[in-house]
């Protein structure tokens, strides 16, 4: 992300990075020339504070009492803190796809087939939560 701050502009006093054509695709994973030449033209500025500022929740423990479902990029694994997945690994609702960070574009495919799965396990586990608190 440095090399992408480096080649930021200040636009209207908001300082935006990831300029189209200034060469963020190893940011994003893809080595396939076409992804890339797909990728390329449709690249918008993105505010900087997206990167760096955190987000701040009001109510942490009920954002963490949610259920949640995770696709890992298997590529990205060795930057990630390994505890990170493991409530979603424990709760059978973490999936791994072989690609890098920008999954949607390298494996749009078994992107597609994942959220499926991902709404069916969500779909279960909440019509199993209905029917066990309505039999009460």
């Amino acid at each position: 992300m440095a090399a992408s701050r480096a080649m930021g502009r200040v636009v209207d006093g908001v300082e935006l990075v990831n300029f189209p054509g200034e060469g963020p695709m190893p940011y994003y994973g893809l080595t396939d020339p076409d992804d890339i030449a797909w990728l390329a033209p449709k690249i918008t500025p993105h505010p900087w504070t997206c990167f760096d500022q955190p987000l701040r929740l009001h109510d942490e423990a009920g954002v963490r009492a949610l259920p949640q479902s995770q696709i890992v990029c298997t590529s990205t694994l060795p930057y990630r803190d390994p505890a990170d997945p493991q409530p979603a690994r424990a709760a059978g609702r973490l999936w791994d796809i072989d690609t890098g960070p920008d999954l949607m574009v390298s494996e749009p495919q078994a992107v597609a087939e994942l959220l499926e799965r991902v709404v069916a396990v969500a779909t279960a586990t909440a019509t199993a939560t209905a029917t066990a608190t309505a039999a009460g």
